[in-house]
Parts: C-alpha cells; sequence; structure tokens
C-alpha cells in the first residue's frame, strides 16, 4: 500500500510570505552555517512571546519557591524530552526509509523547535487563563463583539484556544509588535496537535482546535503543500505532531509531580515510589527523587517511541488521531491512574484556588476596557479624536505610531490585535494591567 504522506513533503522548509516580500519559487536552500529549522530555533528563542513564558504559570501561580516550574522552563524541558523521542524515531525512520538518510538529520530539531512554541500562546495564569477568557466572554458576547464581528470570530473568542493562538504567533509575519515569527512549515506541523478550527465538532467537543478563522489560509496552504489533506477536506496530523505531544504529556505528568513536592502539597516518598513504578524499578526507594524522575522519563520516551513505531502504518497513512499514551503499555495505567488522581488535591489547593478566582475579574477587566476603547477608535478613526480614557488604555498596549498607522482598520482586525495582547500578558503583566484600569495606584 501507497503511503498517503511523503516525507520530502513533510519536512518541508517552506515559510509564510511577509506582506513585503514575494514567496521564493523552490524551497531555499539550506545555508553551511544554519538549516531552517535552526533558523526556526532561534526566532523562538530570541522572540518576546517565548521569553514572557518565564513569567507565566505552568500550574501553581506566582510560586513562592524560585525553581517551582514555569511555563517557559516548561518548553524548554517538554523540547528536551521531545529531541530525545525523535532522535529514536529518526534512527527508525532511517531504517524504514534508507533513500531519506539525509533528509530525516532534520528531524530532532523541527521536533524541538515545535515542543519549544506549544505553549507560546497560552495566556496568563495557565489553563484557568483561557476558561476565564471562555466564561467573561460568554458572558458580555455582545458587550465585545457587536454585529458587525464575523461568527467565525465570535466562535474563536468565545472557545478562545492557546493553541491556536500559538499557531497565529508561530506562522504569521505581518505583526512584529506581536511577535509573529513566520516559522517553517514542518515546525508548524509539529506542534499542531489539534488539526482543525473552532467550527468545527471536535472544537465543540473537546474544546481543543488548532486555527482560529484569521489563520485559516495560513493553515490551509501549509496542509496542501505538506500533503495532509484527505479526501474528505479533513486535514492530518503531522507524524511529528505525535512526538511533540507525548514529549508534554511526559513532562508535565512527571514534573508537576515533583513540583508537588516543593510545593509541600506531597511529602516526597510515595512521588518518588511513583516514579520509580513507571521506571519498572520498585524497591530502590535509596534513589534520590532526581534520578527517579529521570528514570522514569526515560522509560516513558522509551514507550512513547514503541508505541510511535507499532502506530507507525497508520500514521503515514494519514489514518492515526489518537495520541501515543492512549496506547501504552497496560502496567502503565496504574502510574496515569494515581497521578489522575494527585492531580485533583494539586488543582483544589487553596494558593492556586484566589489566583484563579482572581484571574476570571481581571482578564475581563482588561479584554472590557480595550474593547471598548478599540470601538470609540474605530468610530472616530484617529488616536488623537478619541475620548481621555479609551486613549489611556490603548497606551498600555500600543505605540501612538502605531495607533495611528492602522486606525483604518475594522474593529474586527483590533480586536485580534487585543486578544494578542491580553494573551501574551505575563501573571504579573496582567495583575499590574487590571489595576491601572481599574485606578488602583501602587507606590
Amino acid at each position: 500500500m501507497t503511503a498517503a504522506l511523503s516525507w520530502p513533503h513533510l519536512l518541508s522548509v517552506q515559510r509564510i510570505s511577509s506582506p513585503r516580500e514575494q514567496p521564493p519559487a523552490t524551497a531555499p536552500v539550506h545555508s553551511a552555517e544554519r538549516n531552517a529549522f535552526e533558523s526556526d530555533y532561534d526566532r523562538v528563542v530570541f522572540s518576546e512571546p517565548f521569553r514572557r513564558l518565564a513569567k507565566k504559570t505552568q500550574v501553581h501561580p506566582l510560586a513562592p519557591n524560585d525553581h517551582i516550574h514555569n511555563r517557559l522552563i516548561h518548553s524548554i524541558e517538554v523540547a528536551s524530552v521531545g529531541r530525545s523521542i525523535a532522535k529514536k524515531v529518526q534512527h527508525f525512520l532511517r531504517q524504514q526509509h534508507p533513500h531519506h538518510t539525509e533528509l530525516f538529520k532534520s528531524i530532532p530539531l523541527a521536533v524541538q523547535v515545535g515542543c519549544l512554541i506549544h505553549d507560546i500562546g497560552n495566556p496568563p495564569f495557565g489553563h484557568a487563563g483561557e476558561y476565564a477568557i471562555r466564561e467573561w466572554m460568554a458572558a458580555h458576547i455582545e458587550m465585545i463583539c457587536p454585529p458587525e464581528v464575523s461568527t467565525a470570530t465570535r466562535r474563536d473568542l468565545l472557545l478562545f484556544e492557546g493553541n491556536a493562538q500559538g499557531f497565529r504567533l508561530a506562522a504569521r509575519a505581518d505583526n512584529p509588535c506581536s511577535g509573529y515569527m513566520r516559522l517553517t512549515f514542518a515546525s508548524l506541523g509539529s506542534m499542531i496537535k489539534y488539526p482543525w478550527a473552532s467550527t468545527d465538532p471536535r472544537a465543540q467537543e473537546a474544546k481543543k482546535f488548532s486555527v482560529f478563522a484569521s489563520e485559516a489560509e495560513i493553515f490551509a496552504r501549509m496542509a496542501h503543500t505538506m500533503g495532509l489533506m484527505r479526501p474528505d477536506g479533513s486535514v492530518a496530523r503531522h507524524p511529528l505532531s505525535f512526538l511533540s505531544e507525548a514529549a508534554d504529556d511526559i513532562c508535565y505528568r512527571i514534573l508537576d509531580m515533583e513540583d508537588a513536592v516543593s510545593m509541600r502539597i506531597f511529602p516526597e516518598k510515595p512521588v518518588k515510589e511513583l516514579f520509580l513504578r513507571l521506571a519498572g524499578m520498585d524497591g530502590d526507594s535509596a534513589l534520590p527523587i532526581a534520578k527517579a524522575r529521570g528514570k522514569a522519563i526515560a522509560a516513558l520516551i522509551d514507550e512513547s517511541v514503541r508505541v510511535f513505531i507499532h502506530s507507525y502504518p497508520a500514521i503515514i497513512n494519514a489514518e492515526h488521531t489518537n495520541d501515543l499514551k492512549r496506547d501504552f503499555s497496560s502496567r502503565f495505567d496504574d502510574g496515569f491512574a494515581e497521578i489522575a488522581t494527585m492531580y485533583t488535591e494539586i488543582f483544589s489547593h487553596r494558593a492556586k484556588l484566589r489566583y484563579e478566582l482572581g484571574a476570571y475579574k481581571m482578564v475581563g477587566r482588561i479584554i472590557k476596557a480595550f474593547s471598548l476603547a478599540l470601538q470609540s477608535l474605530c468610530k472616530t478613526k484617529d488616536y488623537h479624536a478619541s475620548p481621555f480614557i479609551s486613549r489611556k488604555c490603548l497606551d498600555l498596549a500600543w505605540d501612538v505610531e502605531y495607533i495611528q498607522q492602522h486606525r483604518f482598520e475594522s474593529y474586527e482586525w483590533w480586536l485580534r490585535q487585543a486578544f494578542d495582547f491580553v494573551s501574551g500578558l505575563t501573571d504579573n503583566y496582567a495583575m499590574q494591567i487590571s489595576s491601572e484600569i481599574e485606578g488602583i495606584l501602587t507606590a
């Protein structure tokens, strides 16, 4: 049976062209110093959205211990695990497709980039920030989205998704103010776990999707170029996305437990014993927890590779959709069930609840202030003619020159820009902006 997907297409180094340039007629030749995926890596690590992850919640908002994971450290660790999985898969693929040996050199780095950017669109306060945006928008949709706003944009904002915001940041090139970085199609493919839009029934069911309506054309072009379009019009998952997803699954399950020990939510002994059971090393309790964690991660890496290899015929034929962990050996079931139970206690921790309850008010206050200010701007078409309060709100996000340059854009366009700003806020800055909007002055 001929494979539906082709690795020379899947590892495309094309990018979405900037509005000021024409796309190349052929894929660019890799330079001797730096190939396209190394360029992707550098674009990510030097970008403001990536840097801001250092002050965004992973699980514990504004944790008192400096070594508790934030989104930046989590993303770096996921990238490390993703690269390790990809190197093992690379060896397998070279055996399966010996004529593509040289092509497969780029796989570990493409996966590493996909892992680095997998959380880059997440708003402040972790997943609580996503829920706060959705619930606040549901309660105030008519105020934020008047009739002239399209149904597609309404759906996107009602079901706001950090994955889709991440694709927006990673794929686009037209707004340097927001950090749009225009990565290669292969790197983008490796980050996309949910290759559908908010209008898809799967988005409504799982509350997960990876493409806003504003990036639908970009996504379609990327999918066509990499040969991911199915005959029924749906888009297949990129094979490398299974590796990035597995790396994320491994890291947050293991390292969130280690953080819970540091936060005194759980004692060390049961967590270490859990790690050892996952590693298949029952009884070696003298091992330090850091080494036990490393053994557990190594075992989960090997299991991810095993499942990928077993599922490869379906993956390369665009027939596989489940994440790799669903097919892990049954010996991991008890450990994962125990972790799920422990998460219930983590998520109900009092310190965490306090910030998450505040997230709804803070995020809602910011969205409301910006939407009303932008509605004023779109009526006057001039920053200087807008009311004083509107100008001061706009000043929090953009330079006057940028506002004036785009003053004739539609309110819908500006609303997308506002959500770029809101989702880019760090936890600390969201609290500060909310206080400034509320008129709470600090010394």
